[in-house]
């Protein structure tokens, strides 16, 4: 079974970008009553992509162990899960083709909005320990061609027992 690691920016970096608030530009706003981060993230996408698309997931939790059957990725933009309601949560990706990879998966937690570059494997997003809420958004193509799906033979499983943050 593939390892579960602790995301960080830079251990995430070939597959997109990790965004958390103080990490970017921080300055107070509102007479010091408020902190803005400016993030560094990006959310891009192609020219096919151009309706702006805000989606909500509502997660159950997985139990001690979790079997990846079903892949998918966005050819054409960028996407974002930001954590509305969460504890914690893992994000699963592949390096290049399946099959020609080992997966990775993340432990994220509720401070960690995650961006899959355009492109890039991977499988649902994984909620544990208690129901999960997140908002995702990314740029939709009007001619229907925003997911490509592939199914794994045979499933890559991983050990849920010990994900702790």
């Amino acid at each position: 079974m593939p390892a579960i690691e602790r995301i960080s920016a830079r251990g995430f970096a070939p597959f997109g970008h990790l965004a958390r608030p103080g990490e970017g530009l921080v300055k107070p706003v509102r007479n010091g009553g408020a902190g803005l981060t400016k993030s560094p993230a990006e959310m891009r996408h192609d020219e096919d992509g151009i309706d702006f698309a805000l989606d909500f997931y509502q997660v159950r939790p997985e139990g001690d162990r979790l079997d990846v059957a079903m892949i998918e990725r966005h050819p054409h933009s960028s996407q974002i899960f930001i954590p509305m309601a969460v504890d914690r949560y893992m994000v699963v990706v592949w390096p290049d083709q399946p099959g020609n990879s080992q997966p990775r998966a993340f432990l994220c937690g509720p401070e960690d909005a995650v961006i899959y570059n355009a492109g890039v494997w991977h499988a649902g997003i994984v909620a544990l320990g208690r129901d999960a809420l997140f908002a995702s958004a990314m740029w939709r193509t009007r001619g229907g061609v925003d997911a490509e799906f592939h199914q794994l033979a045979p499933a890559v499983s991983f050990d849920l027992a010990g994900a702790v943050l």
